[in-house]
């Protein structure tokens, strides 16, 4: 047992942890790799709040999955984390239902639109920084100081972020930041005893693609990712828990890459 980790093995390579009395944040928490960290806080028995940015029916269906698994240890808002005040709200909200200091923050909400770059405009590019590294910036600057102590914060970046992209310079321009940012807020969480580390994933199975991208990249990932398959957000899941738990109590500034060895850098 390592704190607040129960490790169990049930099959292979699997291992429970227990969040039990943590107050968690995961954006972009209804739908793809945001859904599978919030299930599976939700089911290791934490509080957790859960942001989406505009698609209410995936929302619903995330609350109907999420009431399986504990029927008064979540609750899912619609929020524009991109916006100080929105987010101010969110976290006046947390305080009053919870009354416990928030001690797990999972920066996941972000978006990805893929084109010729010569199309890329002033907006979109406004649009993907707002999302993609300003909502994680507001987040972590309003809720660090006020964190539990042996707090933990896991940004999502991308393998993006890491090798760029030719198809969405923005969004990988985006990660990149948040990979840097992650670096930066280590060091100034120190002070607080807070750990800040990012989880880098590669091709996941998300819907964040179209039906013909994924099937262009699964063809992709069976020639060029050395474990020959896409990954599952599942298997992100579980680096990010592993980052969040006691069981990690001496990383903090890390990017974990959970991407078959598609980047070793």
């Amino acid at each position: 047992m390592f704190g607040d980790t129960v490790l169990q093995r049930k099959g292979p390579a699997m291992i429970q942890f227990d969040f039990r009395e943590k107050v968690a944040i995961v954006t972009g928490g209804t739908k793809g790799i945001g859904f599978a960290i919030a299930h599976a806080l939700v089911k290791a028995g934490a509080m957790v709040a859960i942001t989406y940015r505009s698609d209410d029916e995936a929302a619903a269906r995330a609350s109907s999955i999420l009431a399986k698994a504990s029927d008064t240890g979540f609750v899912v808002v619609r929020a524009d984390m991109g916006d100080r005040k929105a987010t101010q709200g969110l976290l006046g909200m947390i305080k009053d239902r919870w009354r416990t200091p928030i001690s797990r923050v999972v920066n996941n909400a972000g978006i990805l639109h893929q084109g010729d770059f010569f199309d890329l405009t002033d907006r979109r590019w406004e649009s993907t920084m707002r999302n993609n590294l300003m909502g994680p910036f507001i987040l972590c600057q309003e809720t660090l100081r006020d964190m539990a102590s042996k707090g933990s914060i896991v940004n999502i970046a991308s393998i993006g972020g890491q090798v760029g992209g030719d198809r969405a310079p923005d969004y990988a321009a985006s990660k990149a930041g948040l990979i840097s940012l992650t670096r930066s807020l280590a060091r100034i969480g120190s002070a607080y005893g807070v750990r800040v580390n990012a989880v880098s994933p590669g091709w996941i199975e998300t819907p964040i693609f179209s039906t013909a991208q994924l099937d262009r990249l699964r063809k992709a990932a069976a020639a060029e990712v050395p474990l020959g398959r896409m990954g599952t957000p599942e298997e992100v899941t579980g680096a990010v828990l592993f980052l969040l738990s006691d069981a990690a109590s001496y990383i903090t500034g890390h990017c974990l890459n959970v991407n078959g060895g598609l980047y070793m850098g």
